[in-house]
């Protein structure tokens, strides 16, 4: 069993220097620089390519009934097939050669890559920590692409699982702030979803709302009260039999509002598939 890294709680973009995730399904890809979480606020007239339709509030899993398939869906209530994801095991011969998953910006794993989630390259077997790969923030084709660094850690004897990412509602105008994933305590977060769900983990905004272009240290991420820290998304499982159905994510706060922009809800997404594909991999967190 993996156990989660106790590093500090320093949240950063992946070093340009490293090779980048998921080559095979990005092909010629460019990779932007480095920007600190907290920093000044990065502004763009395009944020390259985007889903075509947004995420609705609930976003469900579900399986296919093909016995062998490493493609499932994403959707609602009236769409159970809004988006494929692919899985890749890292062992077949084709796809980024890691375990890991691709998010397609539609029905199909035709459809193009709109984000990716794996393994770190060269990461200790016992590191939880994932690569995750976004559209580029300065625009262009969809071959552009950008990664950030979702660091796993322990915080108040819990798992958590912490990202910095561009949020705004006007996409000309963007500035990061600090999430984190942090584990669900049991009876504790038990009405935060109905049955048959179980909540698995929950989502909160770390950084203080100062607007933009606030630099606050990481070191006082910690620091900052429960109370004073929203709750945006919650990832639950099925708590019953139904496999076909295993989990959902849902955008709670200004996640559901859509005051914390598309590149938000994205991220959520992606950094949720990754949260399933450690369980997937036996990780019991």
């Amino acid at each position: 069993m993996g156990n989660p890294e106790k590093s500090s709680p320093q949240i950063s973009r992946h070093e340009s220097s490293a090779p980048p995730p998921y080559a095979e399904a990005v092909q010629e890809s460019h990779y932007e620089t480095s920007i600190s979480p907290g920093g000044a606020p990065h502004t763009s007239t395009n944020t390259g390519i985007s889903p075509y339709r947004p995420f609705p509030p609930v976003l469900s899993a579900h399986y296919q009934w093909k016995m062998i398939t490493p493609v499932f869906h994403l959707g609602d209530t009236t769409d159970k097939r809004l988006f494929a994801v692919k899985v890749h095991t890292g062992f077949s011969g084709y796809g980024p050669g890691r375990p890991g998953v691709v998010l397609h910006n539609g029905p199909t794993d035709k459809h193009p890559m709109l984000a990716a989630a794996g393994d770190e390259y060269y990461a200790s077997s016992s590191s939880l920590n994932g690569i995750i790969t976004l559209p580029s923030l300065s625009g262009g084709t969809a071959e552009r692409t950008c990664t950030e660094i979702l660091r796993a850690a322990t915080s108040l004897d819990t798992v958590v699982f912490r990202f910095s990412i561009e949020v705004g509602p006007n996409n000309n105008e963007l500035w990061r702030e600090d999430f984190e994933w942090r584990k669900s305590k049991g009876n504790e977060d038990k009405d935060l979803v109905d049955a048959p769900w179980k909540c698995g983990f929950k989502l909160f905004r770390l950084s203080p709302r100062t607007g933009k272009g606030s630099n606050t240290p990481n070191e006082t991420l910690q620091k900052i009260a429960t109370k004073d820290q929203e709750l945006v998304a919650v990832f639950a499982w099925s708590s019953t039999l139904h496999l076909m159905d295993p989990f959902k994510i849902e955008f709670r706060g200004d996640g559901k509002t859509g005051a914390l922009g598309e590149r938000f809800a994205l991220m959520t997404v992606i950094t949720g598939l990754r949260l399933w594909g450690l369980r997937a991999q036996g990780e019991d967190f």
